[in-house]
């Protein structure tokens, strides 16, 4: 094709045909030009649907990991609700007074309110990578984007309520461990012949002093109100946010 061109050129100005020439070698630089660009063209659609595809991979992912976290949010949702609710019966039987209220039933309270701990400590692997590599930017809906680069703070404050309620959950059994005797919560809430080999506490006392304790009042009033707070003010909200942004994201992958 070269050749071809290079003999024309050559064969005008053999012939002198110099205005000839002029016009042709105009066109041919102008085809050339128009083949530039049509490869550029060619080359950036290449591009872009490269990205597209990387996009929507993208999206999937982030897609399946947050469906997967949001199981992981609302089962925490439901231990922090349950932990409230169990809470507020045992801070329901304290009272100043003597009750009747048995070892047993102290234990089954104690265990109801205390034994799970509501953590939520959600899988992030797709978006910290898509984070630290600058992948997130292929993404072109900006609110997205946004919400997506917005979780490790939100996540960061979620902690240190989930901290807040730990430690109240804490001082309730340091609460216990300085009135009571936390060996027989676990005679009367599992089988401790298999838990360490331990026998049954050869102490006397009860745990009845537990339930006159303004103290221990004290503490699981502040337990429950930190658990609260933690549901209405971070659980709850994160669990819409997360809930909106997987229909985002819905919106945003291509149906094939």
């Amino acid at each position: 094709m070269i050749k071809f061109f290079r003999h024309i050129r050559q064969s005008l100005i053999q012939k002198n045909q110099m205005g000839k020439y002029f016009k042709y070698a105009i066109g041919e630089i102008l085809l050339v030009v128009i083949g530039i660009l049509i490869a550029l063209q060619i080359n950036n659609w290449n591009e872009k649907r490269k990205t597209n595809l990387k996009e929507q991979f993208l999206l999937s992912s982030l897609r399946q990991e947050l469906i997967h976290n949001l199981k992981e949010l609302e089962y925490v949702i439901d231990i922090n609700h349950n932990n409230i609710e169990r809470a507020g019966e045992f801070a329901s039987v304290l009272s100043p007074k003597k009750t009747n209220i048995s070892d047993a039933e102290i234990a089954k309270y104690w265990d109801n309110a205390f034994r799970r701990e509501a953590i939520f400590r959600p899988s992030l692997g797709v978006l910290n990578e898509a984070i630290s590599s600058g992948n997130l930017s292929i993404i072109k809906n900006n609110q997205l984007r946004n919400i997506l680069s917005s979780f490790d703070s939100e996540l960061q404050q979620l902690r240190k309520q989930e901290e807040t309620v730990f430690d109240f959950r804490l001082q309730c059994y340091q609460t216990l461990r300085d009135n009571g005797n936390f060996r027989k919560i676990l005679d009367n809430s599992m089988d401790t012949e298999t838990w360490y080999d331990l026998p049954q506490s050869p102490f006397k006392n009860t745990n009845k002093a537990l339930l006159q304790s303004e103290k221990f009042e004290n503490d699981i009033v502040l337990f429950i109100g930190t658990s609260v707070y933690l549901e209405n003010n971070f659980l709850i909200p994160l669990q819409k946010k997360v809930n909106a942004t997987i229909e985002i994201i819905d919106s945003e992958i291509e149906n094939d």
